[in-house]
């Protein structure tokens, strides 16, 4: 026990000895601060504000100026084109299901969300 106790001292004065020299420049030399840069501005003056970014709670940016994936999905499954769960991805099954929407609607069968077809779904009885 006497030999650990006469080792901490040892040990610990090492470390602070070592800690100290780490961030010391060698001798002869200078440390040469970082240069400082002037922040440019976010925007360009008169430029537009940016979007407001979505929240933790917030459904995904709206697709096509009106529609999200998730309303979509949703409505495509209440008027019986199953896409499956509803989960906001714009696989296969819902641009297959938009399209066939789209066809039996008379719209282009693109499997496009365009504005016609979002103006169809949202006034579609089901």
């Amino acid at each position: 026990m006497r030999r650990v106790q006469k080792l901490v001292p040892v040990v610990l004065g090492g470390l602070l000895i070592l800690a100290g020299c780490a961030g010391a420049p060698e001798s002869g030399k200078s440390v040469t601060p970082p240069a400082t840069t002037t922040p440019s501005p976010s925007r360009p003056p008169g430029a537009p504000p940016p979007a407001p970014r979505p929240q933790a709670n917030e459904p995904p940016p709206a697709i096509d100026e009106g529609m999200s994936s998730f309303e979509l999905q949703e409505r495509l499954n209440q008027l019986g084109y199953k896409v499956g769960a509803v989960d906001g991805v714009l696989g296969p099954r819902t641009v297959e299901a938009l399209k066939k929407y789209q066809s039996d609607n008379n719209l282009p069968p693109t499997g496009a969300l365009d504005v016609p077809t979002i103006k169809k779904l949202r006034t579609a009885k089901y």
